[in-house]
């Protein structure tokens, strides 16, 4: 599909579970809003959608699903999730920064034995480029202790060390095959410290973009 809409910015935070994704994506949104930005944030998988829902199930589910299944189901969930909210979105002129996209499916999935590049591939077919990727980067190690530490529910089945390797080792190839749309930041520094560096990626982002649609 095209790129996201010109009337509003689409973010995406990327990076293997622990990384502070979730966290980053959360707080700028607040910290946007505060500083009179129009921002929203989504997620992926989606909460609301039947795909959405089953993905989420699995997530702890002691037997994963097939490959095939799991590639479909995010397929599906992520055309309701462009077409509900993300497209409306922008063209609302809002910031919509979502938390994990298409680059996670082609991370996972590839780590999973699918090829990444066809997942890649297939998932450009069906959603937008968002105009920047924030791929928030950290030590295996590290994203195992802070999982380990902060989770009561314990390592889900995608947080398993040899996984992450895998997984982290495609999101470093993507970050070489699109350096002008992936931002790679250390996810080692203090959390107000990476987000001083998100907001201003963003800020400058949306000023570029205001400048362009002059």
């Amino acid at each position: 599909m095209s790129d996201a809409s010109n009337s509003g910015l689409f973010i995406c935070f990327e990076g293997i579970d622990g990384s502070g994704k979730t966290t980053q994506a959360r707080l700028v949104v607040e910290r946007l809003c505060s500083l009179g930005y129009d921002a929203v944030y989504t997620t992926e998988p989606t909460r609301w959608s039947e795909p959405g829902k089953k993905l989420r199930e699995s997530f702890f589910a002691p037997t994963r699903l097939p490959i095939e299944d799991e590639f479909r189901l995010f397929l599906e969930d992520r055309i309701l999730h462009v077409k509900s909210e993300v497209i409306p979105l922008l063209n609302a002129g809002k910031i919509v920064v979502t938390d994990r996209y298409y680059f996670s499916s082609v991370a996972y999935q590839g780590a999973r034995g699918l090829d990444w590049q066809y997942i890649l591939h297939e998932n450009e077919k069906i959603a937008i480029v968002p105009n920047l990727v924030i791929f928030l980067d950290l030590p295996v190690s590290v994203a195992l202790d802070r999982i380990a530490s902060k989770r009561m529910e314990g390592v889900n089945t995608f947080e398993k060390e040899e996984s992450l390797r895998k997984v982290k080792g495609i999101y470093l190839l993507l970050a070489e095959r699109f350096p002008r749309l992936i931002s790679k930041l250390d996810a080692t520094k203090e959390i107000s410290e990476i987000q001083k560096s998100v907001l201003r990626l963003i800020i400058q982002l949306w000023k570029n973009n205001s400048k362009v649609d002059n």
